[in-house]
């Protein structure tokens, strides 16, 4: 699907019938992919921004 806001991007879409092998490994990636946008913590009152 192509995103007419950001041209060159497009929006993936995967689906699976549950149950199937196919919807477990498309589980397992969307695992890996969370544990990959999971920002650091920081510390309260602390400047995040580079300087």
């Amino acid at each position: 699907m192509d995103l007419p806001s950001d041209p060159g991007h497009a929006l993936t879409i995967y689906n699976a019938m549950p149950g199937s092998a196919s919807a477990d490994a498309l589980r397992l990636l969307s695992a890996w992919a969370a544990s990959r946008a999971v920002a650091s913590p920081v510390e309260p009152g602390s400047n995040a921004q580079s300087q």
